[in-house]
């Protein structure tokens, strides 16, 4: 799966029983909201489900703590409240970032591969390269 712009997008892949997840963008915000819509795109097509439910999240610590703890509240919603974001925006504040989620009920989406269910610390990538753009690199075990 991949989704590109000039600006933003992300690419999955599998791996054995993991997926790779790559995300990028022009802000550590934007490579946040693409890394996200790359975990639920590897799991569920939203496209049409509508959202019921709003959710802000705050979120703090250095670069990989932020990806890992976002890509955590996903799954844990997942698992938790049967919510799947359909849309997700990411804003700046002192320490950390406030997520913005919005949430579709699971049964409302369409399942196209394994639900994640944790990310593991080997392997995380999160960065500013010299051009001023964000990468990011994660393995979902699935």
């Amino acid at each position: 799966m991949t989704r590109m712009s000039s600006e933003r997008g992300y690419e999955v892949r599998a791996h054995t029983a993991d997926e790779i997840l790559e995300a990028w963008g022009p802000s550590r915000e934007a490579c946040l909201e693409e890394a996200v819509h790359a975990l639920v795109d590897s799991f569920a097509d939203v496209s049409g489900a509508g959202w019921c439910r709003y959710l802000e999240v705050p979120l703090a610590g250095d670069d990989v703590e932020l990806l890992v703890g976002l890509l955590d509240e996903v799954i844990f919603r997942l698992d938790a409240d049967d919510g799947v974001p359909v849309r997700v925006r990411v804003r700046k504040t002192r320490g950390g970032v406030f997520v913005d989620l919005w949430l579709a009920d699971r049964r409302r989406v369409t399942g196209v591969g394994a639900a994640p269910k944790g990310v593991s610390y080997s392997g995380l990538e999160f960065a500013e390269n010299d051009a001023g753009r964000w990468h990011c690199r994660a393995i979902v075990d699935v």
